[in-house]
């Protein structure tokens, strides 16, 4: 004992403990420093280290990984955004889903065997077919008030069904469209896409930190996640809103307006009242910020809800698989007829004057797909007009004898939910597989 006490330690309990656990590497890096002036080799302290060269560096490499990565990425999926947005902007009222029902019954019909023409049953199915070809060239040359139709323009596509696959081959089938429309705002989108990703962290965490959050499960925290994106998307919304009008313009050179995101932007701004408008209009603030607040609490407090409703992901693993499906289709059923009545009034131009610098070269925006005659004066009224114009769906229209007298009155929510089916599908999909595969990755 009276060794340990004689030994240079500082506790007598723990006599080959050193008095600072970094005395080595002080001494280690001396010892270094030493050994370079002997070698005649300038040295370079802590403090003289640029570590920042070397952080840029990696964070350009990473940067520069991470946007090609997400360009290609938003290549392969911009097809199928453009169905969507496509599907979710056409406007179909009761006398055009009639037209739809009776093509399509037309094209099954058409499928059919005919009879033998030495059967008796040949003569009925040719006045069958006579009979029912001119029903449908009647409703197809009128409209709901018996007044005859107006053509349907060149460069507008047919009325699209719900399915992304008969989309896509309608868009490259079209004369004026074709295969690059498939990639029509695929930049501005990828754009869009780079910039949130570092604005949106770099403000939460500054939000966070003015809180006191570092956390999203505390309600500081929650409210800096939910805000960083309110924020970061209503600076971005001009990026929305380009996308969507150079994904719904008609692509042919005749009927074109926007050359690409930066004229369509300086078009927008120069017609429409400027960036006040674009950003402060509450035809295009009010869905902006219902869509971002809502669709970061969806996607990013999902698994906080669902552990502070009692279900524990390691305890009940299962539970908790299934809560989320549960939660991902209750964010679908919110924010899909939010998202449909958000891209239909970022269609509808509303111009404050119709020539651009003064010199009468106006052009008027021609969309490839059917649009609504009588513009949306808000978010409500396009839901509302969209359930009481557009709620029948094409198998009732089948049942029914008679072709629809008005297009008000076949109410639903088929119209504000466009491809809820491949939704719900896909949502099930990627629950089974992370079921089996790992637990968390359902969330």
């Amino acid at each position: 004992m009276a060794d340990f006490e004689s030994s240079g330690s500082g506790n007598v309990y723990r006599p080959y403990a050193d008095l600072n656990p970094l005395e080595g590497l002080r001494n280690i890096s001396t010892s270094s420093e030493s050994a370079l002036h002997v070698a005649g080799l300038p040295t370079m302290g802590l403090e003289d280290m640029e570590f920042e060269d070397v952080d840029t560096a990696q964070a350009v490499a990473d940067f520069a990984r991470f946007a090609g990565s997400k360009l290609l990425l938003t290549l392969l999926s911009n097809p199928f955004a453009v169905a969507h947005t496509l599907v979710q902007v056409q406007h179909l009222p009761m006398s055009v889903r009639a037209e739809v029902a009776s093509k399509a019954e037309e094209e099954e019909q058409a499928e059919e065997e005919a009879p033998d023409p030495d059967d008796p049953a040949y003569y009925e199915y040719l006045r069958a077919r006579h009979s029912g070809r001119a029903a449908r060239v009647s409703r197809a040359t009128t409209d709901h008030s018996g007044y005859v139709r107006a053509a349907k323009p060149g460069y507008e596509l047919p009325a699209l069904p719900s399915g992304r696959m008969a989309v896509v081959r309608r868009i490259i089938q079209q004369p004026t469209e074709g295969v690059l429309s498939l990639f029509k705002g695929s930049m501005t989108q990828w754009l869009y896409d780079v910039l949130h990703v570092l604005l949106q962290p770099s403000l939460e965490a500054v939000l966070g930190e003015m809180l006191g959050a570092y956390d999203t499960a505390s309600a500081a925290g929650a409210l800096a996640l939910v805000a960083s994106n309110v924020v970061v998307g209503w600076l971005l919304s001009p990026l929305e809103l380009v996308r969507t009008r150079l994904v719904v313009q008609s692509a042919s050179p005749l009927h074109r307006k926007y050359n690409g995101p930066l004229h369509a932007l300086r078009l927008i701004s120069r017609e429409e009242g400027g960036l006040r408008s674009i950003y402060f209009s509450p035809y295009h603030l009010i869905p902006t910020l219902m869509r971002h607040s809502l669709y970061a609490g969806f996607r990013d407090l999902g698994s906080t809800c669902i552990e502070f409703a009692g279900i524990d992901p390691y305890d009940r693993p299962a539970a908790f698989a299934s809560a989320g499906l549960v939660w991902k289709t209750l964010a679908l059923l919110v924010m899909l007829p939010i998202d449909t009545a958000r891209a239909r009034l970022q269609a509808q131009p509303r111009y404050v004057r119709r020539s651009a610098q003064g010199k009468g070269d106006f052009r008027e925006f021609r969309p490839c797909v059917a649009v609504s005659s009588v513009p949306y004066t808000g978010m409500a009224n396009c839901m509302w007009r969209i359930i009481a114009e557009e709620g029948a769906s094409l198998k009732q229209l089948r049942k029914s004898t008679d072709a629809p007298t008005s297009n008000v009155g076949h109410y639903g929510l088929r119209g504000l939910y466009p491809g809820l089916s491949l939704q719900l599908m896909l949502n099930a999909v990627a629950f089974g597989l992370g079921f089996i595969g790992d637990d968390e990755a359902i969330m």
